[in-house]
């Protein structure tokens, strides 16, 4: 069992937004939980008058929103804030606390587009498309300086976000122009299997055939294929999808379909989590 953690404040009756994340919290605790977790989509604007007076009115944690106050007035670090906060509350352990302001000190140094781009690449590895994508286009549009290679780098994370979310065609485009801006073969290599994914078999061995530079290349992505195919063998999704087979087999229909049903369920509730903030609309 987990250590106990004994709750304060009130819940909320109106919950407070925060922007930089895109939620709603209802209580103290799960405010932290938000700092912790969301360290490096925070910044100076996080912290303001409007949270102070939340704490205050929905939480009923006077004495916090003053301490709070009085600091944003001696114009304190967000990263003291966050402490204080979190010191404050209990929920999260000391390495988390020590952890979180670490991240926030070190994203104060960073002018804006140093910070959208540390901020840009979180979202990604969490699986958080839309936002990511914003940021990218934010620094691409308003970097008209930017170098090419870091606007290489930016291009390719695009392309496997887009590639992720089944969007083959612009996955390849991203690919090939961070291949063009970067000289990096791995954005080829990936270019080439977002060519191979939204082909079927006989048009990509045509495209194959009638592009002798992408050979080399493509013995590369079949040897990585080939390696994802035996690391998938072994997974549970493989396992799961066998024991359907069977229950098939066997003519247990009514079975059969509830856990078709099931597995297909799931497979669109993790594909909406990734699109329902409009990516593909862009």
């Amino acid at each position: 069992m987990g250590r106990p953690i004994l709750c304060i404040g009130t819940y909320a009756e109106n919950p407070y937004h925060i922007d930089k994340i895109g939620k709603n919290v209802y209580c103290i605790e799960e405010l932290c939980y938000c700092i912790v977790q969301n360290a490096f989509l925070l910044d100076e604007d996080s912290f303001d008058k409007e949270l102070f007076d939340w704490i205050a009115r929905e939480c009923s944690l006077d004495r916090l929103a003053d301490e709070l106050r009085s600091m944003h007035a001696k114009k304190c670090s967000i990263a003291s804030m966050a402490g204080i906060i979190l010191d404050y509350v209990g929920y999260n352990t000391k390495k988390e606390v020590d952890k979180t302001e670490e991240i926030l000190r070190e994203n104060a140094g960073m002018d804006i587009y140093q910070k959208r781009l540390s901020r840009a690449d979180f979202l990604m590895t969490n699986g958080r498309y839309s936002m990511a994508f914003k940021e990218y286009e934010f620094i691409l549009a308003n970097t008209p300086d930017m170098n090419r290679k870091l606007r290489a780098r930016i291009e390719h994370n695009e392309g496997v976000m887009y590639a992720r979310l089944f969007l083959f065609d612009r996955a390849e485009k991203m690919f090939l122009k961070a291949f063009e801006d970067g000289k990096n073969p791995e954005s080829y290599i990936q270019y080439l299997s977002a060519v191979r994914m939204k082909l079927s078999p006989k048009e990509y061995v045509g495209f194959v055939a009638d592009n002798e530079e992408v050979y080399e290349a493509s013995l590369e992505l079949e040897k990585r294929m080939n390696e994802a195919l035996e690391i998938y063998d072994g997974s549970d999704d493989k396992h799961s999808l066998g024991t359907i087979s069977v229950i098939k087999a066997e003519g247990k229909m009514h079975e059969y379909y509830t856990e078709i049903g099931e597995k297909t369920r799931s497979i669109k509730e993790e594909y909406r989590n990734l699109v329902k903030e409009k990516v593909g609309s862009k």
